[in-house]
């Protein structure tokens, strides 16, 4: 039983402790010194002179009557048992989570990040061999939450008119921001601040196939995915090739964007498609086609908005989306366009996470069955005209796909 004076109450029958004997082993100098808050029952200043003698006073809060105090580990219960004293608990750490946003927690991006570090780099994208290439009207290279996430330019504008294909990421600067929102909805770096992307340590192409209005022609958009798929090296079917083709964009059906398609998916590439924002009972195009998966959007509260096309193979976050703009700005965006990169790093992730075990990549129809096969299933039971075969889940694709 810990030894202790008398308590003398004030005249106003408040509780006061004028003094109190430490137990013997809390005057150790082996214990380590913890930092703890002590919230009190009585005003501060009427126990401050005894806390002092325990331990360190860092902060006053009488307003709420609690004092953060750094004392021996071992005197922790003899604080707590204190009869001034109503709680003691650690003054733990806080971080930010302004950067994960609700979309990246929703698809549960996070929770692989948390549960496959054995896989160091890969849970979050990265593997030498596996890239995203984002059609679209550019990459922001320099912003600072995408710093070194593109390594490759591909630009195909006015008709095949402007082209170039090279490591010059200038050429690839984007003029217009939905490039770049895109890009970090799959790639923008974990580090403590603006925001992060499904698969922040994923490697990007930056392929430009719109103008600054965002708008491009059909066979600029061709041309940048069968350069997509030939990779920095230029030779298809070598480890450079693009893995994964996020394609924001679309439009009518078109023979030449077809064969495109095929092409790319006959050199194992996943096509990844945005599936309109008209409304309509029918995909835009690439998104129609069988070999490329279609992505619908929904709200926070998994609600399919009146814009997003019906008939999407799945459904991912679209609505109010916090990403990455040129000059390193940020903002916010909503549409199927933003839908679509969730599912793009969302399959980088499984490719490298597979790799880095020792297994292939997956095929394009592979990719297919087991993401279907993995989404949680919302409105009507099995597949349906609004969200599909259902809602993204990043870990249980992983779970599946790789085996963790």
């Amino acid at each position: 039983m810990i030894p202790r004076k008398h308590l003398i109450y004030a005249v106003l029958a408040i509780l006061i402790i004028s003094a109190h004997t430490i137990p013997v082993s809390a005057s150790s100098r082996s214990s380590r010194v913890v930092r703890v808050i002590v919230g009190l029952s009585v005003p501060c200043e009427r126990v401050l002179e005894t806390l002092s003698t325990l331990g360190r006073v860092d902060i006053l809060i009488p307003e709420i009557r609690a004092v953060v105090l750094e004392i021996p580990s071992n005197l922790v219960s003899y604080v707590a048992s204190l009869s001034f004293v109503r709680y003691v608990e650690e003054d733990r750490s806080v971080r930010t989570f302004s950067e994960v946003a609700w979309n990246i927690e929703l698809v549960n991006a996070t929770d692989v990040w948390a549960t496959s570090s054995r896989y160091g780099s890969a849970a979050y994208g990265y593997h030498p061999t596996v890239s995203v290439a984002i059609l679209d009207t550019g990459v922001d290279y320099a912003h600072e939450d995408l710093r070194g996430a593109a390594t490759f330019c591909i630009v195909s504008l006015r008709n095949g008119k402007t082209f170039y294909r090279g490591m010059n990421l200038a050429n690839c600067a984007d003029p217009n921001g939905h490039g770049t929102h895109v890009a970090g909805i799959v790639a923008a770096r974990l580090n403590s601040f603006g925001v992060a992307g499904v698969a922040p340590r994923v490697t990007l192409y930056a392929v430009r196939v719109l103008d600054p209005s965002g708008s491009g022609y059909i066979s600029d958009i061709a041309k940048g995915i069968v350069e997509a798929v030939k990779g920095p090296d230029g030779v298809p079917g070598t480890e450079d090739d693009s893995d994964i083709l996020s394609m924001s964009l679309g439009g009518s059906d078109s023979q030449v964007l077809r064969d495109a398609v095929l092409y790319a998916y006959s050199y194992g590439a996943v096509l990844v498609a945005a599936a309109g924002n008209e409304g309509a009972s029918s995909l835009a195009c690439p998104a129609c086609y069988l070999e490329v998966i279609a992505v619908g959007a929904v709200d926070s509260r998994y609600r399919v908005p009146s814009w997003s096309n019906r008939y999407p193979d799945v459904v991912a976050p679209g609505v109010s989306i916090l990403s990455t703009l040129p000059k390193n700005r940020y903002g916010y965006s909503s549409g199927t366009s933003m839908a679509c990169p969730h599912v793009s790093a969302a399959i980088a992730t499984v490719q490298a996470m597979r790799l880095a075990r020792g297994m292939n990549k997956l095929t394009p129809n592979e990719v297919r069955n087991i993401l279907v096969g993995t989404v949680i299933d919302l409105g009507s039971h099995g597949y349906d005209p609004l969200y599909g075969y259902g809602f993204l889940d990043v870990l249980r694709l992983v779970q599946v796909a790789v085996g963790t």
